[in-house]
C-alpha cells in the first residue's frame, strides 16, 4: 500500500525527471534569483562552479530524503545550520526563502508538464524542512 510519504517522493523524483529529460540545468537560474534576492550573500561562494552546485544538490537530497522518511535528515539538517552560522547572519526566514525559490525554479524548468501534485509535493516537503530548520536554529 502507497503511503503520503511515496507518493510526495514519487511525484518529487517524477518532476526532477521531466527536467533532466528536458536538458535544464536548474543551478544557474535558481543563484540569479537566489543573488538577486540577497546580493550580500555572493561573497559566502568562494568556488562558484563548485559550490552552487553543491547547495542546489544538498537543498535536493534533504528535499527527497525527507519525502523518503530517511531518518538521519534532522542530523544533517542540525549540522548544516550551524556551518551556515559561519556566513555570518542568515535570518531565518531566508531560509524558507531560499527553499521556496528552489521550487519556483523546478516548477519553471519542468515547463507545462508541472503539475499541481508535483508542486504541492515540492511545497509541503519545503515547508516540512524549513520547520526542521527553524527549530534547529
Amino acid at each position: 500500500m502507497e503511503t503520503l510519504l511515496d507518493t510526495r517522493h514519487g511525484l518529487m523524483s517524477a518532476s526532477l525527471e521531466l527536467i533532466a529529460e528536458r536538458g535544464v540545468d536548474i543551478v544557474p537560474a535558481y543563484f540569479a534569483r537566489f543573488y538577486a534576492a540577497f546580493p550580500g550573500d555572493e561573497a559566502n561562494f568562494h568556488n562558484r562552479a563548485a559550490s552552487q552546485g553543491a547547495m542546489v544538490n544538498e537543498m535536493l537530497t534533504m528535499l527527497l530524503a525527507q519525502a523518503a522518511g530517511e531518518t538521519w535528515v534532522p542530523m544533517i539538517m542540525r549540522a548544516q545550520v550551524t556551518t551556515h552560522y559561519s556566513h555570518g547572519d542568515v535570518a531565518l526566514s531566508q531560509y524558507r526563502d531560499a527553499l521556496m525559490m528552489l521550487v519556483d525554479v523546478l516548477a519553471e524548468a519542468a515547463g507545462p508538464d508541472w503539475t499541481h501534485a508535483q508542486d504541492a509535493a515540492w511545497r509541503e516537503e519545503a515547508e516540512t524542512l524549513f520547520a526542521l530548520i527553524a527549530r534547529y536554529y
